[in-house]
């Protein structure tokens, strides 16, 4: 299995020595390692340094650089894209504005919701099912949220806007009743964005799942022809791709929620953060692993056993097929395991 090579302290230099990519730490050690072992390279940008050969090698080799500041992705290099799919990328804006687009969007909205669904269930069964209390709270947002589910779904006529006022209010159940199934010592009181300035570890700890994943996605919307900024559901944005905001819907509660939640719950008491509430560096490479770890989950989705990461590149293809009328309908991920 390729290796992830995860530099998360600072002054790291990457060079390349005999064919071989060269880490060397601040005091002074080195490692080596085969280009071919390598799917991939994380390292913090502060004080990093790279030489022009090993930079060549890596993208020669299609290993992408994945630059870290502060908890969260700033950056990545890896090999430019040549090809580009002209038809693909006009049938994707014309869907836009039809019916195609607006379908797409309600399939991502109701898909999303399910899994929400099938997360709590899962929690319930495997962690509290002798806890009768919890049972009952968790079961009450679970019908409320299948209430939401209903109302789009019975929907004949809706907008863009009005699907994302229920994908809030599906929201806003399901992180309810999270907040019941977690141990109340990891003091969640329900979901926090980044621009919100979370104190929590779980919310401070999924703004940078959802910021790792969103990278993820990106490449492989990438690498399949369609434009990352022309989305169904999200607004267009110059500064957010909204397609790849999109397609991330589908894989927000198998990849980084389910795994996440079982970590804090088995935990309970978390080192997480610093004085300042950042995470600290310990705690961000237990995140690093567990969130690599499960991407590379076999698990079997559209009769296809392939790891999730796989899976992950696979649906903007058949997205794009779909779009350019190759395919009759286009199934979002639902497998939560």
């Amino acid at each position: 299995m390729p290796l992830k090579l995860i530099l998360t302290g600072y002054g790291y230099r990457i060079s390349k020595k005999n064919g071989l990519l060269t880490i060397s730490k601040p005091d002074g050690s080195k490692k080596e390692f085969s280009i071919g072992n390598l799917s991939m390279v994380l390292a913090n940008i502060k004080g990093l340094s790279i030489s022009g050969d090993a930079l060549r090698l890596m993208i020669k080799h299609g290993v992408p650089l994945i630059l870290v500041s502060r908890d969260r992705p700033v950056g990545k290099i890896q090999p430019l894209m040549l090809k580009t799919n002209i038809r693909l990328k006009k049938e994707q804006f014309k869907a836009q504005n039809s019916e195609l687009g607006i379908k797409i969007a309600k399939n991502i909205i109701l898909n999303k919701i399910l899994n929400q669904v099938r997360v709590l269930k899962r929690l319930v069964r495997t962690k509290y099912s002798t806890r009768q209390d919890i049972v009952l709270k968790v079961d009450e947002k679970i019908q409320e949220i299948t209430s939401v589910y209903r109302k789009i779904s019975e929907e004949e006529v809706y907008s863009k806007s009005w699907l994302i006022s229920k994908e809030a209010e599906s929201a806003k159940h399901y992180w309810e009743a999270i907040a019941n199934i977690l141990p109340r010592e990891i003091e969640f009181n329900g979901r926090r964005k980044k621009y919100e300035n979370p104190e929590d570890p779980l919310n401070i700890s999924l703004n940078y799942l959802y910021t790792l994943l969103m990278y993820q996605v990106w490449y492989a919307v990438e690498l399949s022809g369609l434009d990352p900024f022309i989305g169904y559901l999200h607004e267009d944005s110059s500064r957010r791709p909204s397609l790849v905001m999109d397609l991330m819907e589908e894989f927000r509660q198998p990849v980084v929620d389910l795994p996440l939640i079982n970590y804090f719950i088995k935990q309970k008491e978390v080192e997480a953060l610093d004085s300042e509430k950042k995470l600290m560096d310990s705690f961000r490479k237990e995140l690093l692993q567990l969130f690599f770890n499960t991407l590379e989950k076999n698990v079997t989705f559209m009769n296809r056993s392939a790891p999730i990461k796989t899976h992950i590149r696979l649906q903007p293809i058949r997205l794009a097929k779909y779009i350019l009328g190759f395919s009759n309908s286009y199934r979002c991920y639902d497998v939560v395991v």
